[in-house]
Protein backbone atom coordinates (compact mmCIF):
# COMPACT_ATOMS: atom_id res chain seq x y z
CA UNK A 1 0.00 0.00 0.00
CA UNK A 2 1.66 3.24 -1.00
CA UNK A 3 0.88 7.17 -1.03
CA UNK A 4 -0.79 8.76 -4.13
CA UNK A 5 1.09 10.71 -6.33
CA UNK A 6 1.03 14.58 -5.83
CA UNK A 7 -0.68 16.10 -8.03
CA UNK A 8 1.44 19.59 -7.60
CA UNK A 9 5.11 20.60 -7.20
CA UNK A 10 3.94 21.13 -3.17
CA UNK A 11 3.53 17.21 -3.17
CA UNK A 12 -0.18 17.93 -2.14
CA UNK A 13 -2.62 15.48 -2.93
CA UNK A 14 -6.70 16.56 -2.78
CA UNK A 15 -8.48 13.52 -2.64
CA UNK A 16 -12.03 12.54 -0.99
CA UNK A 17 -10.62 9.12 -0.44
CA UNK A 18 -6.88 8.35 0.25
CA UNK A 19 -6.61 4.67 0.56
CA UNK A 20 -9.32 1.74 2.05
CA UNK A 21 -7.51 -0.29 3.65
CA UNK A 22 -9.70 -2.28 5.30
CA UNK A 23 -12.72 -3.89 3.74
CA UNK A 24 -16.06 -1.91 5.03
CA UNK A 25 -17.64 -2.90 8.15
CA UNK A 26 -20.53 -2.30 10.18
CA UNK A 27 -19.33 -0.14 12.78
CA UNK A 28 -17.99 1.96 10.01
CA UNK A 29 -19.83 5.52 9.65
CA UNK A 30 -21.86 6.02 6.08
CA UNK A 31 -19.65 6.93 3.05
CA UNK A 32 -20.63 11.12 4.04
CA UNK A 33 -20.63 10.63 7.46
CA UNK A 34 -17.92 12.61 8.32
CA UNK A 35 -18.07 15.31 4.83
CA UNK A 36 -19.31 18.53 5.73
CA UNK A 37 -20.51 21.27 3.01
CA UNK A 38 -18.28 24.86 3.52
CA UNK A 39 -15.45 23.57 5.49
CA UNK A 40 -11.60 23.01 4.46
CA UNK A 41 -10.50 19.54 4.17
CA UNK A 42 -9.37 17.62 6.82
CA UNK A 43 -5.05 18.11 6.51
CA UNK A 44 -2.90 14.84 7.12
CA UNK A 45 0.80 15.87 6.95
CA UNK A 46 2.60 12.17 5.98
CA UNK A 47 6.34 12.27 6.77
CA UNK A 48 6.96 8.34 7.10
CA UNK A 49 10.65 9.13 7.05
CA UNK A 50 10.42 11.04 10.28
CA UNK A 51 12.54 14.04 8.70
CA UNK A 52 13.15 16.91 11.91
CA UNK A 53 11.75 19.53 9.73
CA UNK A 54 8.44 18.22 9.89
CA UNK A 55 8.44 18.66 13.40
CA UNK A 56 10.65 21.80 13.93
CA UNK A 57 8.72 23.66 11.23
CA UNK A 58 5.32 23.41 13.19
CA UNK A 59 6.56 24.23 16.39
CA UNK A 60 7.98 27.18 15.46
CA UNK A 61 4.62 28.22 14.41
CA UNK A 62 3.04 27.81 17.92
CA UNK A 63 1.21 31.18 18.01
CA UNK A 64 -2.16 31.46 20.30
CA UNK A 65 -2.20 35.35 19.32
CA UNK A 66 -2.33 34.40 15.78
CA UNK A 67 -4.75 31.86 16.22
CA UNK A 68 -2.47 28.58 16.07
CA UNK A 69 -1.29 26.22 18.53
CA UNK A 70 0.91 23.34 17.96
CA UNK A 71 0.70 20.15 19.94
CA UNK A 72 3.76 17.55 20.56
CA UNK A 73 1.59 15.32 22.74
CA UNK A 74 2.82 13.37 25.71
CA UNK A 75 3.85 9.87 25.71
CA UNK A 76 2.07 7.84 27.73
CA UNK A 77 0.19 4.09 27.31
CA UNK A 78 -2.80 5.99 26.34
CA UNK A 79 -3.60 8.90 24.31
CA UNK A 80 -6.09 10.19 26.96
CA UNK A 81 -3.52 12.72 27.66
CA UNK A 82 -3.93 14.51 24.78
CA UNK A 83 -7.14 17.21 25.86
CA UNK A 84 -5.01 17.90 28.86
CA UNK A 85 -2.12 18.35 25.76
CA UNK A 86 -4.30 20.71 23.59
CA UNK A 87 -5.56 22.82 26.67
CA UNK A 88 -2.20 23.53 28.20
CA UNK A 89 -1.16 24.57 24.21
CA UNK A 90 -4.16 27.36 24.32
CA UNK A 91 -2.89 28.47 27.60
CA UNK A 92 0.53 28.50 26.27
CA UNK A 93 1.98 27.47 30.01
CA UNK A 94 -0.26 29.49 31.45
CA UNK A 95 -3.24 27.68 33.59
CA UNK A 96 -5.06 25.69 31.55
CA UNK A 97 -8.97 25.87 31.43
CA UNK A 98 -11.10 23.47 33.48
CA UNK A 99 -7.75 21.04 33.47
CA UNK A 100 -9.83 18.49 35.67
CA UNK A 101 -12.43 17.67 33.05
CA UNK A 102 -9.88 17.22 30.32
CA UNK A 103 -8.16 14.20 32.17
CA UNK A 104 -11.00 12.89 33.87
CA UNK A 105 -14.68 12.37 33.72
CA UNK A 106 -16.50 10.94 29.97
CA UNK A 107 -15.01 11.45 26.88
CA UNK A 108 -17.88 13.94 25.80
CA UNK A 109 -16.95 16.16 28.69
CA UNK A 110 -13.20 16.30 27.57
CA UNK A 111 -14.24 16.68 24.40
CA UNK A 112 -16.35 19.92 25.11
CA UNK A 113 -13.56 21.58 27.53
CA UNK A 114 -11.40 21.54 24.49
CA UNK A 115 -14.58 22.49 22.51
CA UNK A 116 -14.90 25.60 24.47
CA UNK A 117 -11.09 26.46 24.96
CA UNK A 118 -10.48 26.38 21.24
CA UNK A 119 -13.90 28.84 20.36
CA UNK A 120 -12.33 31.08 23.84
CA UNK A 121 -9.13 31.91 22.50
CA UNK A 122 -10.01 32.11 18.73
CA UNK A 123 -7.66 29.42 17.35
CA UNK A 124 -8.37 28.87 13.86
CA UNK A 125 -5.75 26.12 13.25
CA UNK A 126 -4.41 23.27 15.94
CA UNK A 127 -1.93 20.86 14.57
CA UNK A 128 -1.10 17.50 16.34
CA UNK A 129 2.29 16.31 15.99
CA UNK A 130 3.25 12.17 16.34
CA UNK A 131 -0.08 11.31 15.18
CA UNK A 132 1.24 8.29 14.37
CA UNK A 133 1.20 7.25 18.25
CA UNK A 134 -2.51 8.47 18.39
CA UNK A 135 -5.21 5.84 18.21
CA UNK A 136 -7.91 6.04 15.59
CA UNK A 137 -10.25 6.30 17.99
CA UNK A 138 -8.78 9.96 19.21
CA UNK A 139 -8.22 10.73 14.87
CA UNK A 140 -12.13 10.47 14.90
CA UNK A 141 -12.38 12.76 17.49
CA UNK A 142 -10.13 15.32 15.74
CA UNK A 143 -11.99 14.69 12.90
CA UNK A 144 -15.27 15.86 14.28
CA UNK A 145 -13.60 18.59 15.93
CA UNK A 146 -12.46 19.34 12.33
CA UNK A 147 -15.49 19.59 11.14
CA UNK A 148 -18.33 20.59 13.77
CA UNK A 149 -15.96 24.11 15.05
CA UNK A 150 -14.14 27.33 13.31
CA UNK A 151 -10.53 25.43 14.17
CA UNK A 152 -8.68 23.32 11.29
CA UNK A 153 -7.06 20.40 12.23
CA UNK A 154 -3.94 19.18 10.74
CA UNK A 155 -2.78 16.39 12.09
CA UNK A 156 1.18 15.01 11.23
CA UNK A 157 1.66 11.48 10.97
CA UNK A 158 5.77 10.25 10.91
CA UNK A 159 5.07 6.73 9.69
CA UNK A 160 3.24 5.49 6.86
CA UNK A 161 -0.85 5.15 7.62
CA UNK A 162 -1.88 2.02 8.92
CA UNK A 163 -4.93 -0.21 7.70
CA UNK A 164 -7.01 1.62 9.79
CA UNK A 165 -6.22 4.99 9.81
CA UNK A 166 -6.85 4.73 5.65
CA UNK A 167 -9.81 3.55 6.17
CA UNK A 168 -11.19 6.22 9.03
CA UNK A 169 -9.94 8.65 6.03
CA UNK A 170 -11.39 7.01 3.42
CA UNK A 171 -15.21 8.35 5.39
CA UNK A 172 -13.87 12.39 5.30
CA UNK A 173 -12.91 14.79 3.06
CA UNK A 174 -9.18 15.13 3.41
CA UNK A 175 -6.09 17.01 2.13
CA UNK A 176 -2.59 14.86 2.52
CA UNK A 177 0.68 16.39 2.20
CA UNK A 178 4.30 15.03 1.78
CA UNK A 179 6.34 18.25 1.54
CA UNK A 180 7.79 20.20 3.55
CA UNK A 181 7.22 23.56 1.24
CA UNK A 182 3.58 22.53 1.91
CA UNK A 183 3.76 22.09 5.59
CA UNK A 184 5.80 25.47 6.01
CA UNK A 185 3.02 27.43 3.80
CA UNK A 186 0.67 26.03 6.84
CA UNK A 187 2.82 27.18 9.57
CA UNK A 188 4.16 30.58 9.31
CA UNK A 189 7.17 31.24 11.89
CA UNK A 190 5.17 32.57 15.29
CA UNK A 191 4.81 36.32 14.59
CA UNK A 192 4.50 36.32 11.19
CA UNK A 193 1.17 37.61 11.56
CA UNK A 194 -0.41 41.38 10.94
CA UNK A 195 -0.96 42.94 14.11
CA UNK A 196 2.49 41.27 15.61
Amino acid sequence: MGVPEAINSLGEITVDVLLCGLAASRRCPSGTALRTAGRPPFIVVLDPGDDVRFTHTPLASHDVRAGRVVVHPTVSGSDRLLWQDVLDAVADGGNPCAPALATRGIAQERARTVRAALEAAAIHQLTVLRAHRIGWARWAELISLHRTTQTDVVMVHHAAPSRDLTHLLRHCDHRVITAHAALRALHPPAGDAPGH
